[in-house]
């Protein structure tokens, strides 16, 4: 296992996931003013950055599950990315996948006698939960917000957490 860069994937998320969110933001705005065809093309236009950070935050999560692997992990890495794009299925297993990867590797740190910060587990369930929620109607947009705040403050315990792994194994 490699250390990763910090740098990069809380700089890759956050501004991906950030401009996505301005964008979407500002489209809501202008449709609640007036202006849908406008916020219409803002909100293609969030598509970009929105992938962009996904990628990283997708192989951010791999990453982390396969740092994890023993027999006790309750998935593999390609198991816990690739169903999350099941359409309707990825709606239980965002579950297993970001909140079961908190408690895995908790585990995991205990069980290698790991003595570094464990990942905060109800910051990753608050996760999950906020992702359905922002698609409440005006509620959504604070969510969203919210959401991105934790989001994070997820890459980087997942980045410190692989960092204290990878440093664990190179001793």
């Amino acid at each position: 296992m490699h250390k990763i860069s910090k740098g990069l994937y809380m700089g890759s998320v956050g501004i991906g996931l950030g401009i996505a969110d301005v964008l979407v933001i500002t489209g809501y705005v202008g449709i609640r003013t007036g202006f849908p065809d406008g916020a219409t093309n803002l909100f293609y236009l969030a598509i970009v950055p929105l992938v962009y950070g996904w990628v990283f935050m997708t192989v951010l999560l791999y990453k982390s599950w396969d740092a994890i692997q023993d027999v006790h992990a309750r998935t593999t890495p390609g198991k816990a990315i690739g169903f999350l794009f099941i359409p309707i299925f990825d709606f239980y297993w965002v579950f297993p996948a970001i909140w079961g990867l908190a408690k895995d590797f908790n585990s995991y740190l205990r069980r290698k006698s790991i003595y570094t910060p464990v990942l905060p587990e109800r910051l990753f369930l608050t996760y999950c939960i906020l992702s359905f929620a922002g698609w409440i109607p005006n509620v959504g947009l604070v969510v969203v917000v919210v959401n991105y705040i934790i989001g994070l403050i997820m890459v980087n315990a997942l980045c410190d957490g692989i960092n204290a792994l990878a440093a664990k194994e190179s001793r």
